[in-house]
């Protein structure tokens, strides 16, 4: 029945190709009532002859026997065609019923037969002693061998784990257990196993019972488990230990027992590793990765732990014996990266590395505080020269000033969590005419714990070296503009071609490839007008990197935006670079204005600088100006400006109003008066 029933299912069977069995049974019917018929019919005749032989020839037959005999072949005859006729109809009704099952069933088969050819998993059904009796095409595919070579064959010749007699007893044992899943290996044709996963479960055909079995490929589930395995633990690029495990890795350090309880931890960064990708393309600084990570893994093959913090940044962990190994290890790690030639499409360069070391007692110093040390270490070493070796000493000046970076980041993180940042803003008063509104520069302060003031000159250098001054100067802005909108609208409808509020930016905001757009966002959501906007950059952050500068100047100076260059002639910049950058407003450094009444060189300076400005048709603004005299010798000089304790002290954001901002003279008291009666804040 088996075999059959799987021919029918790969090779249809046409029912005009054979007699139906109904049909053979009626046909055998009628033949047997219509040979009785035959023979009754014959029986008489021969009765008839024998009788009319036995009277005289000469002799007169009784009219009546002799009607009787030929009443009783007619009825005969009569009833042997009716006979025929019938079996005639019952035959043609049963052979139309027989072929019209026989269509069906066909039909059915090439649904049967387009469900398993489309079906994607494998479908086996074998008898109980696993003998297979069905093969559906995904099964020859996933196994391997043809229909016609497994028909019969054991199962277990294709998942020879499989104990079939057990899953059967386990089903008769528990009959509504119903289906069962098994995580198993199959064979191939060509003897590979692959793992599958194998739904099992009993089923009967026509009294008979069968062992249906559903097979799935878990060879590309498996790799894919393997794969997101190996990312929650490794880092794609170099195979090394991603960040997360790292830290895992640290959290676990214990201190140990015995002759060498310490640890060592050396953090590894390429030198000028921005110029590669600046120069050759990130793709070739990708490469310098992976086979910096080749070459680390065979040079400190004796490390406990060997990780990609970040970037171009690479650490090890040494523990208790090899941790008396880590400086030797270190050193033959620089040397062969600096014999180690570097080529990418044809072009090679050289590599050096810079590596900061750090070795540690676990019962003393957590594991995640001498990561901290050992980057003050490899900071270090950059600053000493590059392509070094720098050991942590607790007595290193340079370390001691990194390490109270390290210990400035996380209170200057907690500050901005626990919002103890605070707005300042600070007059700029202009000494051209009495009918000039009055700007004002942004200034933050930031408070500790302890509710002491943190002088900004200490925390602010701190987070532009940790790269945190984007996080403050983000909070900045969104900060001043959800509490001045109304404001800064206001001022813009008196004033719509002065600014109001000037915010600074810092060098590391700008290298920040997101923060143009995180900036349009915050003044469409706050319907900030461009206008009343100035930004702040100071010197060495502008030349810095003046292609990237210029271009974000550019593009928030066209929607309307006022840029002011701040501390100008403290940094490198020359006033060449003043001719390349859309600046509207330069800034006097106050270390030329403080002395300027007694100062020569700083007066001329100071006189330079204004008459550069104007020359370049920009507005000067002089720092510093904090005696009346002051602001009075700056007037004489020409500059536009003045801003410092003499001109005003800065006041809480909360209080600045906007009546402030605007003179009160003639020329604008009905303008202001009105702004001030429309703002109430």
């Amino acid at each position: 029945m088996s075999p059959r029933l799987n021919r029918f299912i790969r090779y249809p069977w046409r029912p005009w190709q054979g007699v139906p069995a109904s049909t053979r049974s009626a046909t055998r019917g009628f033949l047997i009532a219509l040979s009785g018929s035959l023979l009754t019919l014959g029986l008489l005749a021969w009765d008839l002859r024998e009788r009319m032989s036995t009277v005289p020839s000469d002799a007169s037959r009784p009219t009546a026997e002799h009607g009787f005999s030929l009443a009783l072949a007619l009825v005969v005859t009569v009833a042997t065609i009716t006979i025929v006729l019938l079996f005639y109809l019952r035959f043609r009704a049963l052979a139309r019923a027989e072929l019209r099952d026989l269509a069906d069933l066909d039909a059915a088969g090439e649904t049967l037969r387009a469900l398993l050819g489309t079906v994607s998993h494998g479908v086996i059904l074998t008898d109980l002693e696993g003998r297979i009796r069905l093969f559906n095409p995904a099964a020859e595919i996933l196994f391997g061998r043809l229909c016609e070579e497994t028909l019969a064959l054991p199962i277990e010749i294709l998942i020879p784990d499989l104990r079939l007699s057990e899953a059967i007893e386990s089903t008769r044992a528990s009959p509504g257990l119903g289906s069962q899943v098994l995580h198993l290996s199959g064979v191939r044709a060509d003897d590979r196993q692959f793992p599958m996963r194998l739904l099992t479960r009993s089923l009967t055909l026509d009294g008979e019972d069968f062992r249906l079995l559903i097979a799935e490929d878990m060879t590309d589930l498996e790799r894919s488990e393997q794969r997101m395995e190996f990312l929650e633990q490794r880092d794609p690029l170099t195979g090394l230990q991603n960040r997360p495990t790292l830290e895992r890795i640290l959290g676990a350090v214990t201190p140990l027992r015995g002759k060498n309880p310490k640890h060592a931890l050396c953090l590894i960064d390429i030198d000028r590793f921005k110029v590669i990708n600046d120069t050759f393309g990130h793709a070739a600084g990708n490469k310098v990765l992976e086979q910096l990570g080749q070459i680390a893994k065979t040079k400190l093959g004796a490390a406990t732990a060997l990780a990609r913090l970040s970037g171009d940044e690479i650490v090890a962990l040494f523990v208790g014996d090899a941790a008396s190994q880590a400086k030797e290890l270190c050193e033959d790690l620089i040397r062969t990266t600096r014999n180690f030639l570097f080529t990418w499409q044809e072009r090679s360069f050289d590599i050096t590395l810079s590596i900061g070391l750090v070795v540690f007692d676990p019962a003393r110093v957590s594991a995640v505080d001498a990561l901290g040390q050992a980057d003050i270490a490899c900071r270090a070493a950059k600053q000493q020269g590059r392509d070094r070796i720098h050991i942590y000493g607790h007595r290193d000046a340079e370390s001691i000033r990194h390490r109270g970076d390290l210990a400035l980041l996380p209170v200057i993180g907690r500050a901005l969590s626990d919002g103890r940042f605070r707005i300042m803003a600070q007059p700029i008063k202009p000494l051209s005419g009495n009918d000039q509104p009055i700007h004002y520069e942004i200034l933050v302060r930031m408070q500790d714990e302890k509710g002491n003031a943190v002088v900004p000159d200490t925390f602010i250098p701190a987070a532009e070296r940790h790269i945190l001054m984007p996080t403050i100067d983000r909070w900045i802005v969104t900060h001043v503009f959800s509490h001045q909108s109304e404001q800064l609208a206001a001022w813009h409808k008196a004033v719509p071609d002065r600014f109001m509020l000037a915010i600074n930016l810092s060098g590391t905001t700008l290298m920040d490839d997101g923060f143009t757009s995180y900036l349009k966002r915050q003044f469409a959501e706050y319907e900030i007008p461009y206008a009343s906007i100035c930004f702040e950059i100071t010197e060495t952050a502008a030349v810095a990197d003046l292609r990237r500068a210029r271009t974000f100047m550019q593009e928030m100076r066209a929607l309307g935006t006022s840029f002011a260059v701040d501390d100008f002639g403290t940094g490198f910049a020359s006033y060449a670079y003043l001719k390349f950058l859309p600046v509207d407003y330069l800034k006097i450094d106050g270390s030329f204005v403080r002395n300027l009444e007694t100062d020569p060189v700083d007066r001329a300076l100071v006189s330079s600088i204004n008459h550069i400005g104007h020359v370049l048709g920009m507005k000067t603004i002089a720092e510093w100006a904090e005696t009346p005299e002051l602001i009075e010798r700056l007037r004489a000089m020409g500059v536009d400006y003045a801003q410092g304790f003499g001109v005003g002290r800065p006041l809480r954001l909360e209080d600045l109003r906007l009546h402030r901002a605007l003179r009160q003279d003639a020329a604008v008291q009905p303008r202001a008066d009105a702004l001030a009666r429309a703002v109430v804040l």
